[in-house]
């Protein structure tokens, strides 16, 4: 089944099964577990702030149609919302959580992706073969640059912009300073969501269609090696302790842990069969992992000490994107 199959038919169906419902309240909750999570709402248009310490999905903003991704700007003040079929950025922000601007792209959105230093932005449109890059701060065009097919994620790592394509089966580093293409790595069908280490070592590309995970150094862009998983990985990414990766399957309704240091699986979380595990996320200084469940309208929360589910929270239909601010 493709990605494109996935999203707009078989949603529809697993909606009809329900959602997984929330487990038994937390009789408290762990005091690391805080901060404030916003899922998006592929078929809900809105994003949902949940409030992690009392667990509960709280305020609903409403932002474009089939809303993606949501990321944080560095400061944390506000978050950015791609909403794919208005080819519009949602700024919210994060204090009184409303929408405080809305920006066009291009056409087909699907990630935002924030220099570390909080000064540019980066927005991946799958339909425009390229990246828009925005003054984050003032959220206006700095242009656009050329990527491949149907470009996905674009992940900063240093001077280096990595962008996964989709259509292409690669990924284009770019330079960040120059604009210029350095290398364009193909990794495996299907490539969506990616992750990096801290010292920019090693790139992590989930291939959605090739059920693995493709490892590339970061320095010279040489595919290194793939690490098998589930079927239909969607999203990768780094835990802040750097020793791990967690990397979300939405065709097996699972999440696996990756040992980087021997770039294998050490564990499989299983969530459901139909719960289209999705977006990944961390709170508590990565003690948290939250995962996003696209089939069953939830986000799982798994203490990572114990790689198991502790809470499941009920959200609006079809949560992808998801974003922790502390």
């Amino acid at each position: 089944m493709t990605r494109a199959t996935f999203l707009n038919n078989a949603i529809p169906m697993f909606i009809l099964l329900a959602s997984c419902g929330a487990s038994p309240a937390l009789a408290q909750a762990p005091e690391s577990l805080k901060g404030t999570a916003y899922v998006t709402s592929w078929f809900g248009g809105v994003v949902t702030a949940i409030d992690l310490a009392a667990g509960l999905a709280g305020r609903a903003i409403p932002v474009g149609v089939h809303n993606h991704n949501v990321a944080l700007r560095p400061d944390q003040k506000q978050a950015w919302v791609t909403n794919n079929s208005t080819g519009t950025v949602s700024i919210i922000d994060t204090q009184s959580n409303s929408v405080v601007k809305t920006v066009s792209t291009g056409k087909g959105p699907r990630h935002t992706y924030f220099s570390p230093d909080g000064r540019e932005a980066y927005v991946t449109n799958e339909f425009d073969d390229h990246v828009a890059i925005f003054d984050a701060q003032a959220a206006a065009s700095m242009g656009v640059v050329k990527v491949g097919s149907m470009p996905h994620f674009a992940l900063v790592s240093g001077d280096k912009l990595f962008v996964s394509n989709y259509g292409g089966g690669d990924v284009s580093v770019l330079s960040r300073s120059t604009r210029k293409t350095l290398a364009t790595v193909p990794v495996g069908a299907g490539p969506l969501g990616a992750g990096a280490t801290k010292d920019g070592k090693r790139i992590y590309v989930a291939c959605h269609n090739a059920n693995h995970v493709a490892v590339i150094d970061g320095q010279t862009h040489k595919r290194l090696t793939d690490i098998a998983t589930d079927a239909g990985p969607v999203q990768v990414t780094v835990a802040p302790n750097q020793s791990y990766a967690y990397v979300a399957n939405d065709g097996a309704g699972t999440v696996q842990k990756i040992d980087l240091a021997a770039n294998r699986i050490v564990k499989t979380i299983s969530i459901a069969p139909d719960a289209g595990s999705h977006g990944v996320g961390f709170a508590g200084d990565g003690r948290w992992l939250l995962i996003t469940n696209t089939g069953a309208n939830s986000v799982s929360i798994i203490d990572t000490e114990t790689d198991e589910v502790i809470k499941t929270i009920p959200v609006p239909k079809a949560p992808e994107g998801i974003a922790v601010k502390r």
